[in-house]
Parts: structure tokens; sequence; C-alpha cells
């Protein structure tokens, strides 16, 4: 039996501007994460192909880190998409972090160069942006189902 203390409440929809708000602002927030993620990850991997000619155990534990980081960029991008309960959050992760590595890829101020011709850097970039993609398309967010229709009391 259900009383009116019991009965859910109709759920009320938000303005349709403030929703359109909060998608823009995930996107951006989301957006900054990829790019700082992209920055730092980037640079790190970098570090995996200074290490690479110091034989196979070096090679191989590069190899391993490389895709258990692809692994974790998947499941972050994925993340990003569910927190933010749209496809849009998963891509403006996407997008800023591969903004990130296309800034990282030619040469830096300096001369410097982040990104060598080592096979663990093209395992890198081609992984991450294979991972992501995925991500992207992997994320997207089903409509909530219906609630039940209540049924009527029998007396």
């Amino acid at each position: 039996m259900t009383t009116p203390e019991t009965a859910q409440t109709p759920q009320s929809r938000p303005h349709p501007f403030v929703s359109s708000a909060v998608t823009v602002l995930s996107f951006a927030v989301l957006l900054v994460a990829g790019l700082t993620v992209g920055v730092l990850s980037g640079f790190g991997m970098g570090w995996l192909a200074h290490f690479w000619n110091l034989g196979a155990a070096a090679k191989a534990g590069s190899v391993l880190a490389v895709l258990a980081f692809l692994v974790l960029l998947y499941a972050v991008c994925r993340l990003a998409g569910w927190g933010s309960r749209r496809q849009s959050g998963a891509l403006g992760f996407a997008v800023g972090y591969v903004a990130a590595l296309l800034g990282m890829l030619g040469y830096l101020p300096g001369g410097d160069i982040v990104f060598s011709a080592k096979l663990v850097n093209y395992l890198f970039l081609f992984g991450s942006m294979a991972a992501l993609a995925a991500g992207v398309v992997r994320s997207v967010v089903l409509p909530a189902r219906p609630a039940p229709a209540a049924q009527p009391d029998r007396a």
C-alpha cells in the first residue's frame, strides 16, 4: 500500500540553461585535466626512451610500463565520461590530452626533444591515441530507465 509519505516524489528536470552550463564547465575542467595529464605523462614517458638502450630488461620493463599506462589512460577516459554523465566529458579529456602531446611532438624552445625515435615512444603515442579513441567511443551514457508506474491500490 502506498501512502503519501512513502510515495516517490517526481524528480524535476533542471533548467536547460543550467544543464548546458554544467556541460560546458565540465568539458572545460576535463580539458584542463587532460592537458595536465598529457604534459606530465609525456615527460614521464620520455624518460622510458632515455633508458631504452640499457638492455633487454629495460626494454621489457618500458613496454610493460607503457601498456599499464595505456590501460590506466583508457580507464580514466571512461571515468571522465561516466562522471560527467555525457560523452563530452570523455571527449574533453581526450582533446586536452592530445593537444598536450601534439605540442610536445616538435622541438621545444632551446632545441630540446621530448620524444625521440624509439619504439617505446611510438608505442606510447599511437597507443594513447587508440586508448583515448576507444575510451571516448565506449563512454556513451545510456539514458536512465523510467520509474516504474505506480500500481493502483486495491482496497
